[in-house]
């Protein structure tokens, strides 16, 4: 289901002809540059070096294309578990112990509440396709279709979001080894979620995320940072382990007459 996607070399048609030896590639360029002052062929040569040794050093990013449902493995905290004791600033327990489920939930519109919350859902499919300048992840929870752009790593000027879903933010990617990295920000007001708990987690407009996707045997693990100065008085870290599936992606098809209210508990 793999294929061996590498979206950052990019592979030129071979020149038809018989193959030339070394020998031979060194006496066609010495023709070619006959005539030339030594320096400029030497300063031709030079870069044509670092040309090379760039090309060798360049990431090869991680496949992961195919389609991935959620494992078993939930992590809360740093320690894996949850642990709220100290994580809320005096702002962040107010707006907290103001959470409603039966009115402040937004996935009863359809919405889900962040991308925390995307992840946490169980037996979805997640599709995963990667491209030279662009990473898609089409979500079937709330049939959400997320195209991020790849750039240099921390630059946040060609972030982007999804129409009508300001509580999502605007991302940007960028691979960093084995895994990819996608930075957030830009959130609206809003809870990081709503499910057991957890429930009514907020997020305020200055929240930003870090979400890492490491490949794994299997699958890959994402581990989201949240890093909220007016909620929070340490990161919140939620990970998650997902595994390869042959599951299709299908329509999730939430309309909001339909939803009925219940209790994360």
């Amino acid at each position: 289901m793999h294929g061996k996607a590498d979206p950052i070399r990019v592979r030129r048609p071979v020149q038809p002809g018989a193959p030339l030896h070394t020998g031979e590639i060194a006496a066609r360029n010495r023709a070619r540059f006959r005539g030339l002052p030594g320096p400029a062929v030497a300063f031709i040569f030079s870069l044509a070096a670092v040309s090379s040794d760039l090309a060798a050093q360049a990431p090869t990013a991680p496949d992961l294309s195919g389609n991935y449902i959620r494992g078993d493995f939930v992590g809360l905290g740093e320690s894996g578990q949850f642990n709220d004791e100290g994580l809320l600033t005096v702002e962040g327990q107010r707006r907290r112990d103001e959470y409603d489920y039966r009115t402040d939930d937004p996935v009863y519109g359809c919405v889900p509440a962040s991308w925390a919350r995307v992840w946490w859902n169980p037996n979805v499919v997640v599709q995963i396709s990667q491209d030279a300048d662009h990473v898609r992840l089409r979500y079937e929870f709330m049939d959400l279709d997320r195209v991020i752009p790849l750039v240099a790593e921390d630059d946040p000027h060609d972030a982007v979001g999804i129409d009508g879903l300001p509580t999502l933010g605007r991302s940007v990617a960028w691979y960093d080894g084995d895994t990819l990295v996608i930075d957030s920000s830009d959130y609206e007001s809003g809870y990081v979620t709503t499910m057991a708990d957890w429930a009514g987690l907020p997020q305020s407009r200055r929240m930003r995320t870090i979400e890492r996707l490491t490949r794994g045997a299997d699958g890959f693990t994402v581990e989201i940072t949240h890093l909220d100065p007016v909620v929070f008085r340490r990161p919140f870290i939620v990970t998650f382990n997902y595994v390869a599936t042959d599951y299709e992606l299908l329509d999730y098809g939430c309309l909001p007459e339909e939803a009925g209210i219940v209790s994360p508990d």
